[in-house]
């Protein structure tokens, strides 16, 4: 629901309703025709097998085609949630009504990454983050207090947008219970973060470079890696290592100030104060707390229908704000290009 130039798989399925061979071959041959190719070769291969692959891809191109320069591929925009002291709240009706967990997500949006130091400064600060609070989350809510089977959090980057999420999944306790126990947690673990040690607070940069450098398991691993940086136009395949440069730098009192503007709940005079929070309430049909609150489908529509619905009521909420396009260096894309 944050990328709105992206359908749903409920649309697209409905889209597809009634197609004829006809109609799919005349939108094919419309779409080919502003077709652009970004190909990696990955493995035992040297510039001249990638240059003979490109020709191919080339050659298999017919004369109708014509082409799609980069500056003209679609914007991959990402809707920005209100900052206010109230969030957003989308409540839905699980797909299979026969399910009986309710699934809350909490969402926290931070602002835009475009790999300038500063930003790489805010995505280092947001793993740290989850580092750190993963654990203990998962401990408090899940293993503590029973309150779901699947209790995490995580950084988030979409598409030059930096957030961080957290997901409780529970057939036990209500969607509402669920999401003001996560704000519980950021509310009480402040003074945790506060009354860390330094030794503990080493041992988590370090903990957290090691991951970042972690040899891949596989060839596969690596290329997922490489392609994901090619697919959300970012190109930066040493990320990871200027991340880890930037963790040798960061201070607890930075995290701190983070954890204060991204998370805490309350300001300093410990009132309420404005965040960049969605809330995502899918609730279940069990017979307990966890179906409380399950909205009922009306008027012949079926549950794909209800999620496209309360999507453009979200994103008319907020007026369709995005963070616009998020650019990156150029001096950052041409050292990609040359790898």
């Amino acid at each position: 629901c944050l990328r709105p130039a992206v359908k749903s798989s409920f649309s697209r399925l409905k889209a597809l309703e009634g197609i004829t061979i006809g109609k799919f071959v005349q939108v094919v041959n419309k779409l080919l025709k502003r077709l652009s190719v970004e190909a990696f070769y990955h493995g035992n291969v040297d510039r001249k097998d990638a240059d003979e692959a490109a020709s191919m891809i080339s050659e298999s191109l017919t004369h109708h085609h014509i082409g799609l320069p980069k500056k003209k591929l679609p914007s991959k925009l990402v809707i920005k949630t209100k900052h206010s002291i109230d969030h957003h709240q989308i409540i839905a009706p699980t797909i299979d009504s026969n399910d009986p967990n309710t699934a809350v997500e909490v969402y926290f949006q931070f602002g835009k990454d475009d790999n300038s130091s500063d930003a790489i400064r805010h995505r280092v600060l947001v793993d740290l983050l989850e580092h750190i609070l993963d654990e203990p989350l998962y401990n408090q809510i899940r293993t503590k207090e029973a309150f779901g089977y699947e209790v995490s959090c995580g950084a988030r980057w979409t598409y030059g947008v930096l957030g961080m999420s957290f997901r409780v999944v529970t057939a036990c306790k209500s969607a509402d219970e669920a999401s003001s126990r996560i704000d519980d947690f950021l509310k009480s673990f402040r003074s945790e973060l506060e009354s860390m040690d330094n030794d503990t607070f080493i041992e988590h940069l370090v903990g957290l470079a090691k991951n970042k450098l972690e040899s891949f398991d596989s060839m596969a691993d690596e290329t997922s890696h490489y392609w994901s940086e090619i697919i959300e136009g970012r190109y930066d395949f040493e990320a990871y290592r200027k991340e880890v440069k930037c963790l040798s730098s960061v201070s607890k009192e930075q995290l701190i100030d983070a954890y204060d503007e991204w998370l805490h709940p309350l300001c300093k005079k410990g009132k309420p104060k404005k965040r960049r929070r969605m809330v995502l309430h899918v609730i279940g049909s069990g017979d307990g707390p966890a179906s409380l609150g399950r909205p009922a489908i009306q008027n012949g529509k079926d549950a794909g229908d209800e999620v496209d619905y309360l999507v453009q009521q979200f994103h008319t909420s907020v007026k369709h704000e995005s963070w616009g396009r998020v650019t990156f260096s150029a001096a950052q894309l041409h050292r990609a290009n040359t790898v």
